[in-house]
């Protein structure tokens, strides 16, 4: 490249979104302690209160995600919906299609959420055929214990789930599990079968299966699950459609 060219390129450039674009980085390469302010400055050579203040501002737009009690950053849900829209053939950009095929194929509503480090939030979701489900859509995957979707990051979360929920558990129906060993028994049987159920144990009159979606590392990046009303919950269709959400789950991070 000319001289010229080089510094023309070179006032074209906007700084800050230089900065806020090598701190997205950071943030995305980061785990544990060096996803903290001070560290991801170091990382890009930014004094700590401009990376702060770039942070706050990505925070405020969604592309990145505050842990409170941990004071760690992750990518946040609106990198995902970017991404979704990527031409590029990554998994997140196939996902809603496999949502479409796997709730046609069920005939219930499929779900897919995403990681934020302690947390998953919900980012794309396709109702079972003439429903009028509600959307979950930008909410967290609550109450962890007692869905199908929340038994899958704790038992992928690579720490007790002692160090992740305080006693009591919080009890919704009868088949709510309120015991710490009895829910780790639970999710060891996840990680065995390779996906999780639930039994009304959130609202009596809702049943769900969700697996887990593993990187290369074997590290949680989400979760697929699939739901329905307690009416179509047969006991016999559990393990069928455990293994077809399984199955679906594996395809579309290695497709």
């Amino acid at each position: 490249m000319p001289p010229e060219t080089r510094a023309d390129d070179d006032k074209a450039r906007v700084q800050s979104v230089e900065r806020a674009t090598a701190l997205l980085r950071a943030v995305a390469r980061a785990t544990g302690p060096d996803a903290r302010v001070r560290e991801l400055a170091a990382v890009t050579g930014l004094n700590r209160v401009t990376a702060w203040r770039i942070l706050r501002t990505l925070e405020g737009q969604g592309m990145v995600h505050l842990d409170p009690h941990t004071r760690q950053y992750a990518i946040g849900t609106t990198v995902v919906e970017l991404a979704r829209s990527a031409p590029a053939q990554t998994w997140t950009s196939r996902a809603h299609d496999v949502l479409q095929t796997l709730s046609l194929q069920t005939r219930e509503t499929t779900a897919l959420a995403l990681c934020e480090a302690r947390d998953l939030r919900y980012v794309d979701q396709v109702d079972s055929p003439g429903s009028d489900e509600e959307s979950w859509l930008g909410t967290s995957a609550e109450p962890m214990h007692a869905t199908s979707t929340g038994k899958v990051f704790l038992a992928y979360a690579g720490r007790p789930a002692a160090a992740l929920l305080a006693e009591p558990l919080e009890r919704f129906t009868d088949t709510t599990i309120t015991a710490l060993p009895a829910l780790e028994e639970e999710l060891a049987v996840v990680r065995r079968q390779g996906y999780a159920l639930c039994r009304g144990e959130f609202s009596e009159a809702t049943w769900g299966v969700a697996a887990p979606l593993l990187g290369e590392d074997q590290r949680l990046l989400g979760v697929l699950s699939c739901w329905g009303p307690a009416t179509r919950g047969e006991p016999e269709r559990f393990a069928a459609l455990g293994s077809l959400v399984r199955d679906t789950a594996r395809r579309l991070v290695t497709a």
